[in-house]
């Protein structure tokens, strides 16, 4: 009794509970090892990813760089003269600091050969930057004595990189060894790392380098010539920046360094170029890639320095393993209850169930506190049975709201349809589950980038739900968007560079600008790849086979080298329009792609060969210009003093030639000269020179005239006769006849006694002498020219002086009408210091043709209205009229009305007694402008007389619309009034023209009584001359009128 009782009081019903504890808590911990495990891996990915974004990034924004300088370097191979201000002008097109973060600055450092030192800083000095200045204080620092240099010369930006322009690079042994790399091996090189001089803090920095080389000219034999590197400045600490502040490198801690050369087996010591500032010493996860830029091997050590895992993702293990834990309890008291007592099953199964529901509570924490979205669904409408928090966040709805939704509400529609279709093959068995990308709506309409996976709920078999993870990458797709504008970017820029570029990948042709469809004429769809357009471009097969292999051959090089580059190949392709270019093809190898550049050297051929022909000849005529016309003039002259024979230059000008390109226009002067300059050629043998000297001005130089001046002196005016004679034919021009006329001006000379330069100026002279002449004839130059010309330069010089010196006087010639003197004609005389009274006859041509007939007709003005107004005032000078002689060019100043009437309100006179004379053929020039001008003083009460009538061209309709006062017959026809009859029915026919128009008709130049009296007879009444008086000072010309007055 008392061992059944024993027996009793021992627990044995613990032991089924023990068993299950055990197993239960063996279970838990291997659920919580397990997802320990899991949520490690999970923290790894995560980690490795970001890290490997970080590398990927890096190597992108690496080539850029590389694509950058490439585009550089193919600017500068193609102009390697260009200007410091072009190259700041596309540097800073680029935008360094928004596309290419990190950049310091591009800068071209220039080889210098140490005896050009001077020469190129003399030579940058003067070549101003973008904003016009000039970099007066160019020099190269620091000092010293090198056999050659490598100096910053172009820089781009300046701001912030003070003290690089000129820096010889020896001072920096990284930077210089990199540069002597970039020129031995021709390609991208990378710099190991250095201290940037303009950085106060984070100063440690990279070059990368590409050499620029100037390939020899056409036709010349031998290596290129190296003239520099394009290259970027980097400075690591805003490398790693700016790719953190894209999103990259989260939570991470980074270490970089240089270990030397990657062509090298054994890394150098490493040297250091980035570590972050929060570090840990040792960490269970750490991450280490090698990356490859210009020619270096950069070593990229990753730690995190954040957990990978959010707080619940980190206590989920735990709560596995507790909930496990649990579980065996609940399992191990409700064995050991159902063992101990079997009637209290139902209360051990409600507690049961509480346990239960308390477990599947804090599993749904779980689920709500996941850090990714969770959405179970129906599969057959599409309608959110439940969610987690996260999910709801996602999208900014409630649950509430998510219930009463379907799942394509707030799918966005353009990506709806694969998903259903994902769905169906799903459902259908075909999958056992899918994954995608897809765009959501949030509430506020905005949009969200997720990453969804699906997989099945299968209940009893059938797949009546679906799971669905959410993860939101909107982000990354963010990131991504702003890569592919930085890509587009680059892309525009290569689409404007001058130099056609194509990238190959695959045997495909991926890209091609602008440039590139230009110079071949075929596009993506006629040539898509590099088979096609090769036989497209050389449809001969054994020309297209020899290039291929050239270009095989340099591609094939361009592996073995470190940084990639092409070298250059030459070739002429075929373009669409059949025309055939000579190319240079170079390029660069990118991974499993390359980039071609394609130079058109036959435009460079072209134009240098243009540059050349207008360097020497006229555009407009085809002849020789000046600069090829002195070198033949030299030459002749060389010829002349070796052989001691005489040659000759021609100076000819076109007369008139400047009436007809005012009134008929540009266009037609261009094209009178392009006719004479054919007629010329046909006048001129063709082993002479013919040059045209300027406007319209042309030169033939004539170089072997015979050992005798006379007999070189007559084949010299044979020529120049036949040339008047060919020029004197009318010229056809669109069926209008246009005639002109030459004045030429001979200089004979005999070895090298007279410049090229005199020569010309003596021709000239003698030119002019023809032009004095009377135009359509020659002349020969002889001493007596010069003496004449000196003469008139000193006589021209005391007549400036005369001006200011108040040396011209106005003399006046009595008007008589009838017996009665009624106004005066104001002649300007100058009182000469030395010489006396000078002939306006000698002083009034070389004002017109100094230009200081302005000076002297406005001196003129203003003083005869002073004399006008003097005169108002008294009873009988008041009426007088006074008559001003205008000159053409003074007339046809637009400034002449306004100083007309300037000159009556400075004096205060009355314009009814002024009086203008005008000539003929000034009126001719500009009929409008001469009548508005008229019209205009008329109406202020100025009158105009017509001077010389009779000697020029008028015509009866030109008369009639001239607002004149009086006609003028020339002292000419009066002299031999009685004499020769044809004078006299001249004179006759004015007066009765003059009458006819209602004009006063004035005769000058009456020196006989009986002149006066056939004059009178004939009807005109009204004279001046030396019948009455000689022109008068203005005291004795008072005198005069007062005294015939009776006064």
């Amino acid at each position: 009794m008392q061992t059944s009782n024993a027996q009793r009081s021992f627990p044995w019903h613990w032991l089924p509970g023990a068993a299950v504890a055990l197993a239960g808590c063996a279970a838990s911990y291997a659920l919580y090892h397990q997802q320990q495990s899991s949520m490690q891996a999970i923290a790894r990915v995560r980690f490795e990813q970001e890290a490997r974004l970080f590398v990927e990034t890096l190597q992108r924004r690496m080539e850029s760089h590389a694509v950058l300088l490439q585009g550089m370097r193919g600017l500068l191979t193609v102009n390697p003269q260009l200007r410091r201000a072009d190259f700041e002008r596309v540097a800073r097109e680029l935008d360094l600091q928004h596309y290419h973060p990190g950049v310091k600055n591009i800068n071209f450092t220039r080889y210098v050969p140490g005896p050009r030192r001077a020469a190129f800083e003399e030579q940058a000095r003067s070549d101003p930057h973008l904003d016009g200045d000039l970099p007066r204080d160019f020099a190269i620092h620091p000092q010293a004595v090198l056999p050659d240099y490598f100096v910053v010369d172009y820089l781009w930006p300046q701001g912030g990189n003070s003290g690089l322009q000129g820096l010889e690079i020896h001072s920096q042994p990284a930077n210089l060894e990199a540069m002597r790399r970039a020129r031995d091996t021709g390609g991208l090189v990378a710099s190991a790392p250095f201290e940037l001089h303009q950085e106060t803090e984070h100063r440690t920095g990279v070059i990368i380098r590409m050499p620029v080389f100037a390939e020899p000219a056409a036709g010349q034999a031998g290596p290129a010539r190296f003239l520099g590197a394009v290259g970027v400045s980097l400075r690591i600490y805003d490398i790693v920046h700016a790719v953190r502040t894209a999103g990259n490198m989260q939570g991470l801690a980074l270490r970089m360094a240089d270990v030397g050369p990657f062509s090298s087996e054994e890394p150098a010591p490493p040297q250091s170029l980035f570590e972050s500032e929060t570090r840990v010493g040792t960490s269970a996860m750490e991450y280490e890639q090698s990356v490859r830029v210009g020619g270096r091997r950069w070593s990229l050590q990753f730690q995190p320095v954040v957990p990978f895992l959010s707080p619940q993702e980190s206590r989920l293990p735990w709560l596995l393993g507790s909930g496990g834990l649990l579980v065996t309890a609940l399992l191990t008291a409700l064995v050991s209850m159902l063992v101990l007592r079997r009637s209290q099953a139902l209360d051990h199964a409600k507690e049961t169930d509480t346990a239960l529901r308390e477990s599947e509570a804090r599993l749904r924490a779980v689920f709500n506190q996941a850090a990714v979205g969770i959405a179970q669904t129906d599969s057959r409408t599409g309608r959110l049975v439940r969610m987690n928090q996260k999910f709801c966040d996602l999208l900014g709805y409630s649950a509430q709201e998510l219930q009463q939704m379907r799942f394509q509400d707030f799918s966005e529609p353009s990506d709806l349809a694969a998903d259903l279709e994902q769905l169906q093959r799903m459902l259908a068995g075909e999958l056992s589950e899918y994954r995608m990308e897809k765009r959501y709506r949030r509430k506020d309409g905005s949009e969200v980038w997720v990453d969804l996976m699906v997989s099945p709920l299968r209940l009893e078999g059938q797949p009546e739900h679906h799971l669905a993870v959410v993860q939101d990458i909107s982000k990354r797709k963010h990131m991504e968007q702003v890569l592919r504008q930085s890509e587009e970017h680059l892309r525009n820029i290569l689409n404007h560079m001058p130099v056609g570029v194509n990238q190959v990948q695959d045997g495909k042709i991926v890209f091609r600008n602008d440039r590139h469809v230009q110079i071949c004429g075929y596009d993506i769809r006629e040539a898509p790849d590099v088979d096609t357009w090769w036989r497209l471009v050389m449809p001969d097969a054994r020309q297209r086979e020899h290039a291929r292999e050239a270009w095989h051959a340099a591609c094939t090089a361009a592996l073995k080298n470190p940084d990639g580059a092409i070298r250059t190949v030459e070739c002429v392709i075929t373009a669409k329009s059949g025309v055939r270019r000579a190319v240079e093809l170079s390029g660069m190898i990118l991974g499993d792609s390359h980039i071609v550049t394609m130079v058109d050297q036959s435009q460079r051929k072209a134009a240098e060969e243009e540059v050349r022909y207008l360097a020497y000849n006229d555009p407009l005529t085809g002849l020789p210009n000046r600069r090829l016309l002195l070198d033949r003039l030299e030459q002749a002259l060389a010829m002349s003093a070796r052989h001691q024979l005489c040659g000759a230059v021609m100076m000819l000008d076109l007369d008139n030639f400047k009436t007809i390109n005012e009134t008929q226009g540009p266009d037609m002067g261009d094209r009178l000269l392009r006719e004479v300059a054919r007629r010329l050629r046909d006048c001129v043998p063709e082993d002479e020179t013919l040059a045209r000297h300027g406007g319209d001005e042309f030169v033939v130089v004539l170089k072997d005239l015979g050992a005798d001046p006379q007999e070189a002196a007559n084949r010299a005016e044979e020529m120049g006769q036949t040339i008047l004679a060919a020029i004197r034919a009318p010229f056809d021009i669109d069926g209008q006849q246009h005639h002109t006329a030459l004045s030429v001006g001979i200089a004979i000379f005999r070895g090298v006694r007279e410049s090229a330069d005199e020569l010309l100026k003596r021709s000239d002279l003698a030119m002019y002498e023809a032009k004095a002449a009377g135009r359509d004839t020659l002349r020969f130059f002889d001493p007596q020219m010069q003496a004449a010309v000196s003469e008139r330069a000193a006589l021209e010089a005391d007549l400036r002086a005369g001006l200011d010196a108040g040396q011209l006087e106005l003399f006046y010639q009595p008007k008589v009408d009838q017996g009665r003197i009624t106004g005066a004609e104001a002649l300007v005389r100058w009182r000469h210091p030395d010489r006396g009274f000078i002939s306006p006859a000698e002083f009034i041509p070389l004002a017109e043709e100094s230009g200081l007939i302005l000076r002297v007709g406005e001196w003129v003005m203003r003083s005869a209205c002073a004399q006008l107004a003097q005169w108002s005032a008294h009873p009988v000078l008041g009426e007088l009229t006074v008559a001003v002689n205008v000159s053409p060019r003074q007339f046809h100043e637009g400034s002449f009305v306004p100083q007309v009437l300037e000159a009556l309100a400075a004096s205060g006179a009355d314009a009814r007694r002024l009086r203008l004379e005008l000539t003929e053929g000034m009126l001719l020039q500009d009929v409008e402008d001469t009548i508005a001008k008229m019209v205009q003083l008329r109406g202020y009460g100025v009158g105009f007389s017509l001077d010389d009538f009779g000697t020029g061209y008028s015509s009866l309709a030109y008369l009639k619309r001239l607002p004149l006062h009086e006609l003028k017959i020339d002292k000419s026809f009066v002299r031999d009034v009685l004499t020769d009859p044809n004078d006299a029915v001249i004179a006759r026919t004015i007066v009765a023209l003059g009458t006819s128009l209602g004009l006063r008709v004035v005769a000058e130049g009456v020196e006989t009584e009986a002149q006066r009296a056939f004059l009178e007879r004939n009807g005109c009444h009204a004279w001046q001359g030396y019948l009455l008086s000689p022109p008068l000072q203005a005291a004795a010309f008072e005198a005069l009128v007062l005294k015939r007055a009776g006064v």
